[in-house]
C-alpha cells in the first residue's frame, strides 16, 4: 500500500495522539480490525505535526496514553482522525508504515474544531467522547472541569460526572460541544460551590469503593439527595465525609453487592444500605 507523502521527513516522525481526545473504544477497534483484515485500509488517517498541536497550545500522548514532553513534538504526527484505525493496525501486528495518511484540506481551523468536526460527522460521539472539545480547546484552568476529567478517566458516563461536578444533570453534549466556538466552559463548571464539596466527598471514598462502583449514580444520588434536605450544609458535608472514613470493608461489600429482598431491584438495595450506613 502505498502512503501519501506529506513532507520530505515523514517516514522519520511517529505516531502520537493528541492529549485530551476521546477515549478508545475496544469495540470500534475490533470492529475496524474485521474491516481492514477483509478490505484493508478504505480512507487515509488524518494527521498533522506535532509542533503544530503544540503551537496551538495543546499536547500530545503516545500511543500507550504517556505524555510526549513537547521540545520533542516535532519528531511526531499527531492523529485527529483514525485512532481506532491506527490501534487496529497495531493490535494486528501490521507495519504503521504502510498506512495511508493526509494532512486536513481545511488549514483554517483549530486543530480542537477539527478534531470535533471530523469524529462527529463520521462516528457520533457518545456521552463523555464531547468533553474531548473543551478538553482541547480551552487553556484555561479550571478545577471543576480537571474534576470531570479525572471522573471520565475512571470510566464515568456524562450523567455521573454531571452529578459529581454540578449536583445536576446538567451536563448536555450540545453544551461540550459549543466550547469550541465559544472558548468558555459551560456555567456548570465556573461555578464552583458543589464542587467544593462533592470532591471531598469523592475522595474519601475512594478510600473505600471501587472505581466501577463510582461510575454508577448511587453514591452521589444519595449524598445530593441528602445534602438537600440537609439543615446545615456545611456540618452535613463534614459529617458525610466523617462517616464515608468510617465505613468497613464489610459495610462497603454489603453497599456495593446488597442483598435483594424478593421483588426488590438491586438499584433500591443499594440505596438501602446507604440509607443504612451513612443515614
Amino acid at each position: 500500500m502505498k502512503k501519501m507523502m506529506i513532507t520530505s521527513d515523514n517516514d522519520a516522525r511517529q505516531f502520537a495522539f493528541v492529549k485530551g481526545n476521546r477515549a478508545i473504544n475496544a469495540k470500534t477497534v475490533k470492529a475496524k480490525e474485521e474491516s481492514i483484515k477483509e478490505y484493508g485500509q478504505l480512507s487515509p488517517i488524518t494527521v498533522v505535526k506535532g509542533e503544530d498541536v503544540f503551537l496551538m497550545d495543546r499536547h500530545l500522548v503516545d500511543l500507550a496514553g504517556n505524555d510526549i514532553p513537547d521540545n520533542q513534538t516535532e519528531n511526531y504526527y499527531a492523529v485527529l482522525d483514525g485512532q481506532h484505525r491506527l490501534v487496529a493496525y497495531m493490535n494486528m501486528k501490521m507495519n504503521l508504515d504502510d498506512l495511508v495518511i493526509c494532512e486536513p484540506l481545511n488549514v483554517e481551523m483549530s486543530i480542537a474544531a477539527l478534531i470535533a468536526e471530523m469524529n462527529i460527522c463520521t462516528t457520533s460521539w457518545k456521552g463523555t467522547d464531547y468533553m474531548a472539545a473543551p478538553a482541547m480547546t480551552l487553556g484555561v484552568e479550571n478545577k471543576v472541569f480537571e474534576f470531570a476529567m479525572h471522573l471520565r478517566s475512571k470510566g464515568c458516563p456524562l450523567a455521573t460526572i454531571s452529578l459529581w461536578c454540578t449536583g445536576a444533570n446538567s451536563l448536555k453534549p450540545k453544551d461540550l460541544v459549543a466550547c469550541v466556538k465559544s472558548k468558555e466552559l459551560p456555567k456548570s463548571f465556573v461555578e464552583a460551590g458543589w464542587y467544593e464539596r462533592s470532591v471531598r466527598w469523592y475522595e474519601a471514598a475512594q478510600g473505600k469503593f471501587t472505581d466501577a462502583f463510582l461510575a454508577k449514580k448511587y453514591l452521589i444520588t444519595h449524598l445530593s439527595k441528602k445534602f438537600s434536605h440537609a439543615a446545615d450544609p456545611t456540618a452535613f458535608t463534614v459529617q458525610m465525609v466523617e462517616q464515608i472514613n468510617r465505613l468497613s470493608a464489610e459495610q462497603v461489600k454489603e453497599i456495593m453487592n446488597p442483598r435483594k429482598e424478593e421483588g426488590q431491584s438491586r438499584e433500591q438495595a443499594t440505596f438501602d444500605m446507604l440509607e443504612k450506613y451513612l443515614g
